[in-house]
């Protein structure tokens, strides 16, 4: 993969609030994108997909950010991705998977190549490959719209078929197999001035929370408490199966129940710690088979639904002031029980941690609900912190060594998301497709045919800030 600089630029659009388009930040250094929180029927969180029918699809949340492409522009909703690279569109909807998948890609907006003047195809094509689901692409060049800014000859892929994906998806992972060979979207926006260095920040919320992000170049204090934890990538040839990703040490795992001292659990994973990647497109947060079992213990009541191979609790238990306690360094991210339990539509509740059976334990959805986590690519580290809310005020990131600029979060404990649960009105995140053999990781894709970076689209002059994809809340529910 590329490694000069990058910067991204966009500007979505909050679906619960569409009335109103964001405020566009130019010549900052940076630029605030909401994260749309779509609630959606998606395959079971917890079971390997190649293994899970249909029957067993459960309702969960989709982060999705919107913007557009071409001239003159049109609108695309794609999922946020940080376990993948590359960015493409148009999924087949007839294959999307159960009704509630065909129901969500229906009702996405789709990007014709023709109707753009400044698209261009450049003869290469690709298969994309995410477990059971795959995605066949045609590469284009074309202008993303991104908020108020434009990436001139973005290449990206457009879908002449695809299986089991409902959505596009951009990809703002590390590159997995080094094919990669052409600029992608956040080496663009790098490459074209728009922010400084490769360094995000990502604040997930649930369905209930519009104030969800991505921030590309910049770091917005009032979205979290306390420091925020400098940890380094593992290289690739150092991490779990030599994947290169977002790959940390986690040093400590614990719980706290409701009136009661914190509980550390013993980790396995060495001196350093425990390895794991972050990623967006995960639901639950998958581990060693001993940390999985001391959680899910320490859950009275917890059993195992041989139907999804997920474990089962007393919702009553969402609603008390307990915390999963993961450590990285001298900061430790308190996830809430309401964060980190979730229900299915039949009033299921589940806990949120799965076993890592494929030796790539992974953070998923379930702990980032609860963490402020700026991706440095650039320098190779992870930044973590607590999430909070307590207003904005956005910092850009700059270059060099010290690029992410080492702040105290402007918001206190109090800041944090309350203990009072939402998994009622929140149910979980579904999972982004997986390799073969995972169950909630994020998209790995491989490729099958890398390209080289072709083509040249003139600038366009923005026409729209963004378009707003009204209907994705009102998905029907079921499968």
């Amino acid at each position: 993969m590329l490694s000069t600089l990058f910067a991204v630029a966009l500007s979505l659009i909050t679906l619960s609030s569409a009335s109103t388009l964001p405020i566009v930040e130019r010549d900052s250094g940076y630029l605030n994108l909401p994260i749309v929180a779509t609630n959606w029927a998606g395959q079971t969180p917890g079971s390997k997909r190649q293994d899970v029918p249909l029957a067993n699809t459960l309702h969960g949340t989709l982060y999705l950010v919107n913007f557009t492409i071409g001239t003159p522009p049109q609108p695309v909703s794609v999922q946020i991705d940080t376990g993948s690279a590359e960015t493409w569109v148009d999924p087949v909807c007839s294959t999307a998977g159960g009704p509630s998948k065909i129901a969500l890609c229906n009702s996405l907006p789709v990007y014709h190549p023709a109707s753009s003047s400044t698209g261009v195809r450049t003869g290469s094509s690709n298969v994309l490959s995410y477990g059971t689901g795959h995605a066949t692409i045609d590469y284009y060049t074309d202008n993303f719209i991104l908020g108020g800014t434009t990436i001139v000859a973005q290449k990206f892929g457009v879908a002449t078929s695809s299986q089991d994906i409902g959505s596009g998806i951009m990809g703002v992972g590390p590159e997995l197999t080094g094919l990669t060979t052409y600029p992608l979207v956040i080496d663009q926006l790098a490459l074209q001035g728009k922010i400084n260095s490769r360094a995000f920040s990502l604040d997930l919320r649930n369905v209930d929370d519009p104030n969800g992000s991505i921030i590309f170049g910049g770091v917005d204090t009032k979205k979290y408490t306390g420091h925020l934890e400098k940890r380094p990538i593992i290289p690739a040839a150092s991490a779990p199966k030599g994947g290169d990703r977002y790959w940390i040490y986690m040093t400590s795992l614990g719980i706290t129940k409701p009136g009661q001292s914190p509980k550390s659990y013993t980790l396995s994973g060495g001196a350093q710690g425990q390895p794991v990647f972050l990623d967006s497109g995960a639901t639950l947060s998958g581990l060693p088979p001993a940390l999985a079992a001391a959680i899910v213990a320490d859950f009275p009541g917890a059993t195992l639904d041989p139907s999804t191979n997920l474990y089962t609790v007393d919702c009553a238990v969402a609603s008390q002031a307990g915390t999963v306690d993961f450590g990285f360094g001298n900061t430790t991210i308190h996830v809430p029980y309401h964060e980190f339990i979730w229900r299915d539509p039949t009033g299921t509740c589940n806990v949120g941690v799965e076993v890592a059976t494929d030796g790539e334990p992974v953070l998923g959805d379930s702990f980032l609900r609860a963490a402020y986590v700026v991706y440095d690519q650039d320098n190779q580290n992870i930044h973590v912190a607590n999430a909070a809310n307590c207003g904005t005020n956005v910092v850009t990131i700059g270059k060099g060594p010290d690029a992410v600029p080492s702040i105290t979060g402007a918001c206190n404990a109090n800041s944090t998301a309350p203990t009072t649960p939402k998994t009622s009105t929140s149910p979980p995140s579904s999972p982004s497709p997986t390799k073969p053999g995972q169950s909630t990781v994020t998209p790995k894709p491989t490729s099958t045919n890398p390209v080289q970076f072709t083509g040249d689209a003139g600038m366009m002059k923005m026409s729209v800030a963004a378009v707003v994809v009204a209907v994705l809340s009102t998905i029907a529910i079921g499968s």
